[in-house]
């Protein structure tokens, strides 16, 4: 779903958020084989496969790519009602979401390891207090229930600088609008992956430092807006890309007001609590 042209086109915009930072940007075979061959099993496995089978662990990008193609103007099995929208993948690549290794498991637990903080909300969000054996039973779990993690950028880099203007420019490009806008983006994926959504789903960010930004910027929550009319999507909970949250006693403290940002600070990663309140 990403070329090498995508991949390096916020990279070369001048003054952009990521220029000059190229050093600590993977290499795009690696960006392609550490991270984006994971997301794109799990997405065959929930779009082409219907959640069904044996997860796909051996199947290249382009014989991904190759049933996509093959299965464009056929009847859909729309699965995808939950979506999460993230930053970037982690400097660690064991630490991915979809990285389908034994080592982000704990057997004994049936649950993430320690260090995996953001599997461990979506788990407790998604499957409270249910045990799995390994973590390919568990992303197995979750295509099933219909969630998907998108991340804004693709740079596994730790970042530097958030709140000013080239990133809130930076977040803003990754999600479709704005005058530097990324051909990698968030409304080009749903839109590549419009087969497989329901009509009505649930969406939210993981964290407020980039929450935020998009849902105070009128044109990216007009693009959101007009991409569920084009498409008759409804959100759940019912209102606005940028509902207000109501005040509850079950909203942790230093909660964002934003209804859909699942975050409340000083954790790095979504909240469970949350995450069920925004749907997910």
């Amino acid at each position: 779903m990403i070329t090498n042209v995508d991949y390096n086109y916020p990279l070369v915009i001048s003054k952009g958020y990521f220029n000059g930072r190229t050093v600590a940007v993977p290499p795009f075979p690696d960006y392609l084989s550490y991270y984006h061959v994971h997301f794109m099993r799990y997405i065959y496995y929930l779009c082409i496969m219907n959640a069904k089978g044996n997860y796909p662990n051996g199947l290249s990008i382009e014989e991904i790519l190759k049933g996509f193609e093959l299965n464009k103007g056929k009847i859909c099995e729309p699965r995808i009602t939950k979506i999460l929208i993230g930053e970037a993948p982690p400097p660690n690549p064991m630490n991915y979401f979809y990285n389908p290794t034994p080592l982000r498991w704990n057997p004994t637990t049936g649950n993430p390891s320690l260090s995996q903080t953001w599997t461990s909300a979506i788990k407790n969000s998604l499957f409270p207090g249910m045990a799995f054996p390994d973590t390919v039973s568990f992303l197995e779990a979750c295509a099933r229930e219909g969630f998907l993690l998108l991340d804004l950028f693709p740079y596994a880099i730790k970042y530097s600088g958030r709140g000013n203007a080239n990133y809130s420019q930076a977040c803003i490009s990754s999600w479709g609008v704005g005058p530097t806008t990324y051909p990698h983006n968030i409304i080009n994926t749903l839109n590549y992956l419009i087969c497989y959504i329901q009509k009505t789903i649930a969406i939210g960010f993981a964290l407020t430092s980039f929450g935020r930004i998009i849902l105070f910027d009128v044109g990216a929550v007009g693009s959101f807006n007009a991409w569920c009319l084009a498409n008759a999507i409804t959100l759940d909970p019912p209102g606005p890309l940028d509902q207000i949250r109501v005040v509850a006693p079950l909203v942790p403290p230093n909660a964002s007001k934003y209804l859909r940002i699942c975050h409340r600070r000083p954790m790095l990663s979504p909240c469970s609590t949350l995450l069920k309140l925004a749907g997910i």
